[in-house]
């Protein structure tokens, strides 16, 4: 299977791929996983939104304008307050942190639910969780590409598609990298669907091939 996901989707695409071990939940809590008292279902939801491993049948993902290192607009603090006035977890997930902080008396917990984070709030460059996500490589067995859109004709390495900087999208492990002179949402532009078909073209040759050990050839 080949997974794409662009903007904030490439970044759900890229938790197909690789294994954060217990750090998510290090994050949150000073409490082993295993430790903590909560039901069934609570264990299981935690376990699902919180720890990941590569899926078996991923084998390439394509991240289009994906912010790695965070978005510009969510590093400014007036669009983070106002997201969470407007948005809310799911009642599930507020239940099953509200049970794990019972359980535990785990004040990082407690502070989740008096200010849950937003998917803005996980898109600041400064958000912890983030920079964790980006720490964690994608394996070799797995092989990855960029579409990376920039506005204008100046250097990429100082550009950016309105929303995220090319030095944000920019990862090193690809094994291929296009830029787009476009804005964020470049999905639909000629050069990015090219692209995508010619990454689908390749994973037709060569499906289960590793990754090669080699830079991201920049076109």
């Amino acid at each position: 299977m080949v997974v794409i996901g662009h903007s904030q989707g490439g970044l759900l695409t890229k938790l197909t791929a690789i294994d954060n071990g217990t750090r998510f939940w290090d994050l949150i809590s000073d409490k082993p996983f295993d430790q903590i008292k909560v039901s069934p279902e609570t264990r299981t939801l935690l376990q699902r939104s919180l720890f990941f491993k590569p899926l078996p049948f991923v084998k390439r993902v394509v991240f289009i304008s994906t912010p790695q290192h965070g978005a510009i607009l969510a590093a400014q603090q007036w669009v983070t307050s106002l997201a969470a006035k407007l948005v809310t977890l799911p009642q599930t997930m507020l239940s099953g942190i509200a049970q794990a902080a019972t359980s535990t008396g785990d004040e990082k917990l407690t502070a989740i639910l008096r200010r849950p984070p937003t998917s803005i709030d996980n898109m600041n460059p400064n958000n912890p969780g983030l920079k964790i996500l980006a720490s964690i490589p994608v394996p070799p067995q797995i092989r990855a590409h960029s579409i990376i859109a920039v506005e204008g004709d100046g250097p990429k390495e100082d550009g950016d598609d309105g929303v995220v900087a090319y030095q944000s999208a920019h990862i090193d492990e690809v094994i291929s990298e296009k830029v787009v002179r476009w804005n964020h949402s470049c999905q639909d532009q000629p050069e990015a669907i090219e692209e995508v078909r010619r990454i689908l073209l390749e994973h037709l040759t060569t499906p289960d091939a590793p990754s090669p050990k080699l830079a991201a050839s920049n076109y």
